[in-house]
Formats: structure tokens, C-alpha cells, sequence
């Protein structure tokens, strides 16, 4: 997965199609990776995820909003019932790489989160 990934970047790829089966058929999700650079204020996840939380609607279509640890760094999980959204702090804080999952078949609940967190736990910054 990583080596296709790799390729459809170099060939200037924004929106990855991941079709991940079982035995009871595909669960189809997207995942769409952007950048957000920060200019003159460093990445602050902590209040970052504060502003997120603040700007969520009330109810049912409330999405949950926490800070964790990645592999890559710290990170702003925002999770809805078919989205999961991560904000990763980019190196020297100059803003986020946001990993954005939809998955509106099967909702982002289950053994979809956990690939989508699987996906993003595996993102490492190379020197």
C-alpha cells in the first residue's frame, strides 16, 4: 500500500481509493490528504483541537475531537459517524498534514476506524 501511495504522489496524487474486502463483500472509503501551513504561529495541537471543538455543531451529528500521540508526532483526531479526520503536526510545527477518511457506506465505526487509524498510525516523516 505504501509503494502505491508513494507512486501516486510522485505523479502528483491528492485523493487515495482504498477498497478494503471481506467475506461479506468491499467497504469502499476515500481518504483525501491535504496540507495546512501555518504562517507566524507554530502548531499547537492542544489549542488547535480546542478551536475544533468549539466550531462542532450540537446533537446527533457531533464529532468527537482529542489529541494522541502518532508516530509521526502529536496529532487532532476528529471523529463523526462516516468521517475521521487527523490533523499531524508537520515538522517544526509549520502546520498540519490532515488525513481526511470517508467511509459513508459502512459509517466510520468498528473495523473501518480501526483501518483508517492503522493507516494513519503507520505516517513517518523521513529525513
Amino acid at each position: 500500500m505504501r509503494n502505491t501511495a508513494e507512486a501516486g504522489r510522485a505523479r502528483g496524487a491528492m485523493d487515495f481509493f482504498l477498497l478494503a474486502t471481506s467475506k461479506n463483500g468491499g467497504m469502499p472509503v476515500s481518504l483525501l490528504v491535504s496540507s495546512m501551513p501555518l504562517r507566524g504561529t507554530p502548531a499547537d495541537p492542544e489549542r488547535y483541537a480546542a478551536w475544533l471543538e468549539l466550531r462542532q455543531a450540537e446533537g446527533r451529528d457531533r464529532r468527537a475531537v482529542s489529541v494522541l500521540e502518532l508516530a509521526a508526532g502529536p496529532a487532532v483526531r476528529v471523529v463523526g459517524s462516516t468521517t475521521l479526520d487527523l490533523h499531524v503536526g508537520m515538522p517544526n510545527g509549520i502546520g498540519y498534514l490532515t488525513l481526511s477518511f470517508s467511509a459513508p457506506l459502512t459509517g466510520m465505526s468498528g473495523p473501518m476506524e480501526q483501518l483508517c487509524d492503522a493507516i494513519a498510525g503507520s505516517l513517518r516523516w523521513v529525513n
